[in-house]
């Protein structure tokens, strides 16, 4: 009979709570969590680490008290230093962008959604190919990119979630990238002073918040404009190509057609209205 209750397994400072068959994953996990690290501008988390496995959804929905959208896999709790993890998809890369959450909320409390999950992503090295296509489409589909848009389309469905992912990313990269040689690490010191991104902003870079997003819309659209206009013009070639590939097939048809006609002897009307022999 399988057993209903959890067993644990500790590797250094992390502890992993699992459930009957996953016991190799909650070791390997562990361990995984033991190493991971550092993190960007942020001193060592030497803190305990607890994680809790879920095999299935209802667990996880159970575990998480049906917090996490449906598309989530993972779910971090700073105030216990706690994370969540579904045993589905790349459960190592969930799972490092979940300790980065824990890792920023060690040095900082409060911090808008946007750079909240920015950071988890960049932290993590979640750029990829294609968060890279969201943020084109994104902004091929006419959308402005916003700092509230993006908090909004964080909390959306697993379209608008993923643009947002993506594009919050951007901003974080833009905002290590303004620290130069010392990356993130300057404004995170002063954000844990100010307890306010703004009033970091301006001590760190002398730039209001809405100056930096001003600055960031400037930076996205040059940087990725080129990739917008040939991927316009890739959309728009591949559509004429489909076109002349149906013309051609159409009129292959029409010609078998005829000459099969003619070989029988047949009169073959065309479009035009005269007939053929």
């Amino acid at each position: 009979m399988a057993s209903l209750d959890p067993s644990f397994v500790r590797v250094g400072r992390v502890t992993a709570i699992y459930w009957e068959g996953e016991g190799a994953a909650a070791t390997a996990l562990a361990e995984f969590a033991e190493a991971t690290g550092p993190w960007p501008g942020l001193p060592a988390d030497q803190r305990p680490v607890r994680l809790i496995l879920a095999s299935s959804r209802d667990r996880f929905d159970s575990l998480t008290a049906g917090r996490v959208p449906e598309w989530g896999a993972g779910a971090a709790f700073p105030g216990t230093n706690t994370v969540v993890l579904r045993l589905s998809g790349d459960v190592r890369q969930v799972l490092r962008h979940e300790l980065a959450h824990l890792a920023l909320h060690q040095a900082v409390r409060r911090v808008p959604l946007w750079f909240d999950e920015g950071y988890a992503s960049f932290a993590s090295g979640e750029w990829t190919r294609l968060q890279a296509l969201s943020v084109n489409w994104a902004l091929l589909a006419g959308n402005k990119p916003s700092l509230r848009q993006m908090n909004a389309d964080l909390r959306g469905g697993a379209a608008h979630a993923s643009a947002g992912y993506a594009l919050a990313m951007t901003a974080v990269v833009m905002l290590d990238r303004l620290g130069g040689e010392r990356g993130l690490e300057p404004l995170l010191s002063n954000l844990v002073e100010a307890r306010n991104l703004d009033r970091a902003l301006r001590a760190t870079h002398q730039i209001t918040l809405d100056q930096f997003e001003t600055l960031w819309q400037t930076e996205i659209r040059k940087r990725y404009g080129w990739a917008l206009f040939f991927g316009s013009l890739s959309m728009f070639w591949t559509a004429f190509a489909v076109l002349l590939v149906g013309l051609w097939m159409w009129r292959s048809r029409r010609n078998r057609a005829r000459r099969a006609a003619l070989d029988e002897g047949w009169f073959v009307v065309d479009e035009e209205g005269g007939a053929n022999s």
